[in-house]
This record gives structure tokens, sequence and C-alpha cells, in this order.
């Protein structure tokens, strides 16, 4: 019995240390993201007969991280614009290594998720694919770090 106990009691602790390491190794990405993008909405979006096809920026600003988790206002403009359309979004880093991130975008005007965003961080650089849940609008970008 003892042996059975000693074996489950190293097996929890080799988890929580596996645990504990790949939460260590969480990037910090805390700092302003910024890329360019193609967007398309879908036609019912602007109710005419095509898609309707946009380029724009979208910047991530992330102001707090707390070990695999962060969040931050997101901003989108179209090209040409000079003022930025503004959201908020939470994300949690992936604890497996991988550089997977998930972002949910929220915006002040609606209770609920605005889009939801998959990524990866990979060679210093956060690639993003975004999808609307109210409009359909889709896109992907790579967003890099900015330096101030």
């Amino acid at each position: 019995m003892t042996r059975y106990m000693t074996a489950g009691a190293a097996a929890l602790a080799a988890t929580l240390t596996l645990g504990t390491a790949a939460l260590a190794d969480a990037p910090d990405l805390r700092g302003t993201w910024l890329g360019s993008y193609t967007t398309v909405s879908p036609s019912h979006t602007h109710r005419v007969d095509e898609p309707r096809f946009n380029q724009a920026e979208w910047m991530l600003d992330i102001q707090i991280q707390e070990e695999n988790v962060f969040w931050g206002p997101s901003k989108w403009r179209r090209d040409g614009d000079t003022d930025w359309n503004e959201n908020e979004a939470t994300g949690t880093i992936s604890l497996d290594g991988s550089g997977s991130i998930g972002i949910v975008e929220t915006s002040p005007l609606v209770i609920g998720a605005n889009a939801l965003i998959d990524a990866r961080y990979e060679d210093g650089k956060i690639f993003a694919d975004f999808r609307s849940l109210r409009n359909g609008t889709t896109y992907s970008t790579v967003l890099e770090r900015q330096v101030n």
C-alpha cells in the first residue's frame, strides 16, 4: 500500500511541477501590439448584394497580465480614419507551451461577447484570426509589439 501511495504522490508532484513550469513559461505580452489587415463583412451587414472589403488596423494594448491571463483595450480603425473604435479584450495563454492564445473581445455598448480571436505567439509576434459574433466580419493579422 505504501508503494502505491508513494507512486501516487510522485505522480501528483510531477503534475504540479509541470503545471508550474508551463505557467512560468507564459510570455509577457504586456504592451501595445499593432497590425494591418483586410477585413470582409457579409453582404447582409450593409444591405447590398456583395460582401464589403476594407483595409484596417487593429491595436491590442495589453495593460495587465497575471500569470497566463491578460486584459486590455482592443481598438480598430479603417484606413484613413483618425479615431479608434474601442472595445475590451480578455485573454489567456495556453499552459501547454504551444503559444496558443484565446481572446474574447467585448463591446462597452452591448452586454456579451463581440468577437472570438484565436491567436498564437511565435517569434515575438501574435498571429491572430478574428471572428465577429455580431455581424460576421472576419480577418487575420500579424500583431507586432510597438516600442515606445
